[in-house]
């Protein structure tokens, strides 16, 4: 019994979607490489080096 009672006040309750946005989350950022180039895009967009959505849909063929 004092197991499960120590068990419960471990345990937290999210909702199944934000469950899976995390998981999905950590299995994104565990790929280095992915990781390495949205901090690249990040320090990008903070220093103003971003492209119109037209110019990103003439470029990518979006």
């Amino acid at each position: 019994m004092a197991i499960a009672a120590k068990t419960e006040r471990n345990m937290i309750t999210i909702p199944r979607e934000e469950y899976e946005d995390m998981k999905e989350t950590l299995e994104i950022l565990s790929n280095p490489k992915v990781a390495k180039r949205i901090m690249e895009s990040i320090d990008q967009a903070k220093k103003g080096k971003t492209i119109s959505e037209r110019l990103f849909a003439q470029k990518f063929g979006v």
